[in-house]
């Protein structure tokens, strides 16, 4: 008896740390001052679920949005190994948000050879606000990270709030 009621508490544990997962939001927004006194810095963060494990450890991937000075930004951020870039400081990304056709994007990195963000420029930051814009549930794309090589990296991007796409 003392077995079964044993595992009846471990089973409805492990169901309520299931539910508080799948609840959990998209997107973290909020507000932060920047580092211009009285500017502030609108953001929504979507962390992947996808954990690579690295050379040196974990690697963990962001998408991000952000609104600073009326202009909207869209970036993925690294955590734990750097994205690789070329001399020009670009890497194509293999994108795909639900079952759409899968897109190559030309994303911007912040250093030569090595960057922890790739940035959405011009053309490419105006088609991937549309494909948000259109809504969605998951996006996936394929990055190629330093040591690691390419890998896969999902995103809940479900419920991104309405002033992130206009």
């Amino acid at each position: 008896m003392k077995r079964l009621i044993c595992a009846m508490c471990m089973l409805t544990a492990a169901l309520c740390m299931s539910a508080q997962e799948e609840s959990k939001p998209a997107w973290i927004t909020g507000e932060q001052e920047s580092s211009f006194p009285g500017e502030m810095i609108e953001y929504a963060v979507s962390q992947s679920p996808t954990v690579i494990e690295g050379e040196n450890g974990t690697i963990t991937v962001s998408l991000n949005a952000m609104i600073f000075r009326g202009a909207l930004r869209y970036f993925f951020s690294s955590k734990g190994e750097n994205f690789v870039v070329d001399n020009l400081q670009t890497q194509k990304v293999l994108l795909q948000i639900d079952d759409q056709r899968a897109t190559n994007y030309s994303l911007v990195g912040n250093n030569s050879y090595t960057s922890n963000t790739l940035n959405f420029d011009g053309s490419y930051r105006n088609q991937f606000k549309k494909l948000l814009k259109k809504g969605g549930k998951k996006c996936t794309i394929e990055v190629e990270f330093e040591k690691s090589g390419k890998k896969t990296v999902e995103f809940n991007i479900e419920g991104l709030p309405e002033k992130f796409t206009k």
